[in-house]
């Protein structure tokens, strides 16, 4: 695995604007509004709708389903392998990436734990989603369709506006390129793998690997290399605050922290990937083998971040039960403090964890000039109340509602203290 080498050509995309061609003029990206629309048509939706929001608008994009960034294999011309695109070049090769850009979808809800991007005010310091320019699809479906057809719709939707998109850097100049390849390693260091847990609950609640439901895998090794090239996909209706977007997989921080590290502080050996299911049988299946994995890889230790909670929560306390008995030290990462939200499961071998914020404190956040989507969703999704919106058209919300403010990657760099 150490010969795979990825280069992704970054492009900086700086603004965003509607025009009669997709293009990229110095550092803005144009788009063919009613190619795109004409792009994503689909009989399952009623109408489709493309808004853009800019940092600093006075903008507020709710219910969100999914963020993505635009990338496409240079050689290929494909994205999302499985998908969209072929298997065999992913995480090698050239990847055009449009940096500083996204699609986001929203429109009618999907289910009830989708989220909030602020494009402005406090909430805009909770997301990093609020620093992208946002192509967002607004998607209305048609009456009488079912929540796992819609969920599919808008979320292929989604990889395809991506795909449409990222197809405007193919022949243009990376303003820098970033490369990615585990080297060898000269001396004796920390031999160390993440965990990579993927939601495998049903009822929504399911992440997709090269095209494939997660509910139909075993533990999988994976290359880092392959999830920063859109192996793993977001095809899951868990709490925002803690929901992977398909943008985190491709721009995992932790991920990207191992690759700064190798063959300086660590040995970074891979990625194994674990579906999370809901059973006690295919839990034990799943986080045995996900151990024997570690062991074979000979690691001295693993990362555990956590997407979602509850449930899953007995998965990280498997694998560190299982990790630890086999003298494979154990750091994982979640959202509950133990304190605001209890943790579902615990072990006494769970001795090192990183609690990434309590997704469970209040904030207001106050009206905007512009709703794009519905914002009397607010009162169906997780963080929000009834309550939720006040006479002045503010709203008072938990960090739970806004999209990836607590996620397992500790991208915000968010804790909770226990006085």
């Amino acid at each position: 695995m150490s010969g795979m080498k990825l280069n992704l050509d970054i492009i900086e995309i700086k603004d965003i604007c509607f025009g009669e061609n997709n293009d990229i003029k110095d550092g803005t990206l144009v788009i063919d509004k009613k190619g795109l629309i004409e792009y994503l048509a689909d009989p399952v939706f009623a109408k489709i709708d493309i808004q853009l929001a800019k940092p600093g608008d006075s903008a507020r994009i709710i219910p969100v389903k999914d963020v993505i960034e635009p990338r496409i294999k240079e050689e290929s011309e494909t994205s999302f392998p499985g998908i969209i695109g072929d298997f065999g070049d992913c995480g090698e090769g050239t990847t055009k990436v449009l940096r500083g850009c996204s699609v986001v979808s929203t429109g009618t809800i999907v289910g009830f734990q989708e989220g909030i991007i602020d494009m402005s005010g406090p909430g805009a310091e909770y997301t990093r989603y609020s620093k992208l320019n946002n192509v967002v699809l607004v998607i209305d479906t048609i009456e009488g369709i079912k929540p796992a057809e819609h969920e599919a719709a808008v979320r292929i939707a989604g990889l395809k506006a991506a795909h449409y998109l990222a197809k405007s850097a193919l022949g243009e100049e990376a303003d820098y390129q970033e490369t990615y390849q585990l080297g060898p390693v000269k001396e004796e260091l920390p031999k160390v793998a993440i965990m990579y847990m993927i939601m495998a609950q049903g009822l929504l609640h399911d992440n997709y690997v090269y095209g494939v439901d997660a509910k139909k895998l075993h533990p999988t090794l994976l290359h880092p290399n392959e999830v920063f090239d859109g192996a793993i996909v977001n095809g899951c209706c868990v709490v925002a605050g803690d929901k992977y977007t398909t943008y985190d997989h491709q721009n995992n921080s932790l991920v990207q922290e191992f690759y700064k590290r190798h063959g300086k502080e660590i040995d970074f050996r891979g990625l194994i990937a674990v579906p999370t299911y809901p059973g006690l049988a295919d839990k034990r299946r799943c986080c045995s083998s996900a151990v024997r994995m570690a062991r074979l890889l000979g690691v001295d230790g693993v990362a555990i971040p956590e997407e979602g909670g509850g449930n899953p929560e007995a998965d990280l306390m498997m694998i560190c039960r299982g990790c630890e008995k086999n003298d494979i030290k154990t750091v994982m990462m979640l959202g509950p403090d133990g304190v605001e939200e209890p943790v579902a499961d615990t072990a006494p071998e769970a001795d090192a964890v990183i609690n990434v914020g309590d997704c469970n404190e209040f904030v207001v956040l106050p009206p905007m000039e512009r709703i794009i989507g519905d914002q009397n969703q607010v009162k169906y999704m997780s963080g929000g109340a009834e309550e939720s919106i006040r006479e002045d058209g503010s709203i008072r919300v938990s960090l739970s509602i806004i999209m990836g403010s607590v996620i397992g990657q500790g991208t915000l760099k968010m804790s909770s203290y226990v006085y």
